[in-house]
């Protein structure tokens, strides 16, 4: 049972986990309005650091598509 338990908590946590790939990674291709990241729709934050600064621009996208907050 325990065993069972630890299971049900390492998924849980791994469905939980956003993919973070940076911006200009060649895998990553834009298709009309849509992103995809190996051929399949881009769920996760595309991230990209703003040159002599220590800032990181993070754009989040939804099945392809930019999140927008409501």
């Amino acid at each position: 049972m325990k065993k069972l338990l630890i299971l049900v908590a390492v998924l849980s946590f791994a469905g939980c986990m956003q993919k973070e790939v940076k911006f200009g990674d060649e895998n990553l291709n834009l298709k009309g309005t849509k992103l995809y990241y190996k051929n399949k729709l881009f769920s996760g934050v595309v991230t990209q650091e703003v040159p002599f600064t220590d800032r990181v621009i993070r754009i989040e996208y939804t099945n392809g598509v930019l999140k927008t907050e409501k």
